[in-house]
């Protein structure tokens, strides 16, 4: 029995991957909405040109270092994507299209969306939890989602 009528959002997300869903009753059935990707976040540095700074030896001693620390590119990358799927709930949530948000994604990926998030999208989120459900096909999700409330 459908309780409850709700404008509900599921976001699944990894680090370049991002798919919502939605659903209209606490219980009903979830439509897939939206799915964004952003493949750069998968590749190696050398693949986007940015190799690792040189090295270098210290005149006293045979230790060896880096001449500058480098930045993880695809973090860099992934740091990006996340704050436009963060910018797509704002949005959602300032033009009303829906009622909350539950948030599934790694602790990391959680940290970086939730610090995207404006204060109308972060009062909409009902929950959050700190698993990887991206791969898992749409007809198990519910199941998925009544296992962490349980």
């Amino acid at each position: 029995m459908l309780t409850k009528k709700k404008r509900e959002w599921i976001l699944l997300a990894d680090r370049a991957h991002a798919t919502i869903y939605t659903r209209n009753y606490i219980d009903g059935a979830m439509q897939q909405f939206l799915i964004l990707e952003h493949p750069a976040a998968r590749e190696f540095q050398h693949q986007q040109g940015a190799d690792r700074p040189g090295r270098g030896h210290g005149s006293a001693s045979h230790h060896r270092y880096a001449y500058e620390d480098h930045a993880d590119f695809p973090e860099q990358e992934s740091v990006v994507f996340l704050r436009g799927v963060a910018a797509e709930i704002n949005d959602a949530a300032s033009q009303d299209e829906m009622d909350n948000v539950i948030l599934v994604a790694l602790p990391k990926t959680l940290a970086v969306i939730k610090s995207g998030l404006n204060e109308q999208a972060k009062s909409k989120v009902s929950a959050e939890y700190a698993k990887n459900l991206i791969g898992a096909p749409g007809y198990e999700l519910k199941d998925h989602l009544s296992k962490l409330d349980a």
